[in-house]
């Protein structure tokens, strides 16, 4: 079948079906199949030659590319909080580089500026010394465990070619679960300022230079039940109140601007946002995916303008009020989830704004949104800026490997309330990558793939075939379109998180979260990693770690 065909069977089979799942049974008189191969691939990009998968407890990168470790969990970042010395947190994940320059215009700095980290959840074991097997856990336990998320803002510098943090200069500093506080804007503004920012998974960079850090498993953390569940309601006194987070939280690196957190964009698991100021009403559109089984695609279209001649501040206020719609595949349309338009949201019960918003979930199936299987990255193609979506996986419709979705604005609008989309590729044997999650493009219009498999299936069937979970680039037109070329191998368990270039793309920043996530017993006998710092003769505790990779002639 030829490529367009492919693309256009898929298209056909829509949400519901899994083209992944293949007839192995051998034809009359024909051999029996022996093992799952990929199709053939096409030529791979020039300005690399891709690997293959590895179990190795490494960072793998093709031939002429090597990395730089900017920071690693735990290390002193030279700075002082109301705690003392500031470090870096745990399970860095999204990642925005800002160059040093941004706010006072010019050729972008590609060689220094400003990182910002998501820190997305705790492990107890390595953080607070905690185990199950200890039951509830104690006050000092829990302040550890909020002291490591949130994020952190490094200045970094390359110097000879090699990348290095610049410590405790006036833009370093820490967002935990404990400080600042930070209010609420938009229609749920009546709430109280939150403790600072936990969750923090994926995120986004504003036009003007502010990060979006997107709170995602807040539900995790009250939690006393569950493989996942944080225990913090152990101590009354550090149980949080669940209203304040699960939002889109706005911090500015250079210092000019507090944090915020934005309501107008609803609450639920949010992975990123994407941003387009670009439809004939120059309205700031951002999209957003709600990370867990059977959840749903979001897009915000701002009331206000978007002008180049707004301050920063009155740019992040067009955040404030706005239409926030969910997807409806079904009949490709975009519902408003506003009480004012909604007669499905009154009759569930619906009494104010900002209840739809603090309850955004239970609105959008009021609505009729579509659920998805785990909708999590979504990024704007930088040439013809279609819409792509990263479905994860959801087991429990037999949907293991996940896929990725491209969604078309009907007049390349963003401000539209109707769109067609695609199946753009299958995860599965047949494609080689599985589990699709955080996605970006580079300007030639490559779709850069992390994968995250769970670090428990992992080189177990259905995963057996990928083995560790890569970093895959996929041309997205010509020839090789939907072709997945692995360009990196993370090490054991870890998920490469947050990929993002330098403007002038010679360097890829990249999160290598929880590796060694399966360890069990905090001793050099249990580690099941020793990356970044150890080897087969070099017993280390495995480290969350941030890397710069450069060698790319493009």
């Amino acid at each position: 079948m030829s490529s367009q065909s492919r693309r256009s069977f898929l298209t056909c089979l829509g949400l519901g079906s899994y083209a992944t799942l293949m007839d192995t049974r051998p034809s009359r008189g024909g051999p029996a199949p022996t093992v799952l191969t990929r199709r053939p691939r096409g030529t791979p990009p020039s300005f690399f030659a891709p690997i293959e998968a590895s179990d190795a407890d490494e960072l793998k990168l093709p031939n002429g590319f090597r990395y730089d470790i900017i920071a690693k969990w735990d290390e002193e970042l030279g700075c002082n909080g109301p705690l003392g010395a500031e470090k870096f947190g745990f399970n860095c994940d999204f990642l925005a580089y800002f160059p040093i320059n941004a706010l006072s215009g010019g050729v972008p700095n590609s060689d220094e500026g400003l990182l910002w980290v998501n820190h997305e959840y705790p492990n107890p074991l390595f953080v607070s010394g905690y185990s199950p097997l200890a039951g509830k856990k104690t006050e000092q336990q829990i302040l550890k465990e909020k002291h490591c998320v949130g994020g952190s803002i490094v200045h970094i510098r390359r110097v000879k070619g090699r990348w290095e943090r610049v410590p405790g200069t006036e833009f370093t500093r820490r967002i935990t679960a404990l400080y600042p506080d930070i209010p609420l804007m938009g229609p749920a503004s009546m709430l109280p300022a939150a403790k600072g920012s936990l969750a923090n998974c994926s995120g986004g960079r504003t036009p003007w230079f502010t990060a979006l850090s997107c709170e995602e498993n807040f539900h995790h953390y009250n939690a006393t039940t569950g493989v996942d569940a944080y225990r913090w309601s152990d101590q009354p006194g550090q149980r949080i109140d669940e209203r304040l987070y699960g939002w889109v939280v706005e911090i500015d690196p250079f210092k000019q601007m507090p944090a915020v957190k934005h309501t107008a964009l609803g609450r639920f698991s949010h992975e990123n946002v994407a941003i387009r100021h670009d439809g004939p009403n120059n309205k700031l559109v951002c999209y957003m995916g709600d990370d867990a089984n059977d959840q749903y695609l979001y897009k915000f279209v701002s009331a206000g303008v978007y002008r180049d001649n707004l301050t920063r501040p009155q740019k992040s206020a067009l955040l404030h009020t706005g239409t926030l719609y969910v997807a409806d595949m079904k009949e490709c349309r975009w519902k408003p989830l506003d009480l004012t338009r909604s007669e499905a949201l009154r009759a569930a019960g619906f009494v104010t704004q900002a209840d739809v918003m603090v309850r955004c979930r239970e609105a959008a199936k009021a609505l009729g949104a579509t659920p998805l299987d785990r909708p999590e990255d979504c990024e704007i193609h930088p040439l013809d800026k279609s819409l792509y979506v990263a479905l994860t996986n959801n087991a429990n419709h037999g949907n293991f490997w996940g896929q990725i979705l491209r969604l078309i604005e009907d007049g390349g609008n963003p401000e539209s309330e109707t769109f067609q989309y695609e199946i753009f590729l299958a995860g599965g044997p047949q494609s080689g990558l599985a589990c699709p999650d955080n996605i970006t493009f580079d300007r030639r219009g490559n779709l850069w793939v992390g994968c995250d498999m769970s670090s428990s299936a992992m080189n177990k069937n259905p995963y057996r075939p990928f083995k560790n979970n890569g970093l895959f680039v996929v041309p997205t037109a010509g020839p090789n379109a939907g072709d997945a070329f692995q360009f990196a191998s993370g090490p054991k368990e870890c998920e490469m998180t947050g990929p993002w270039f330098t403007e002038n793309e010679e360097t890829l920043f990249l999160s290598i979260q929880h590796p060694g996530e399966e360890t069990r017993t905090d001793d050099a006998k249990g580690w099941t990693s020793r990356w970044p710092d150890g080897s087969p003769g070099k017993p280390a505790r495995p480290r969350p770690s941030v890397v710069a990779i450069q060698g790319f002639k493009w």
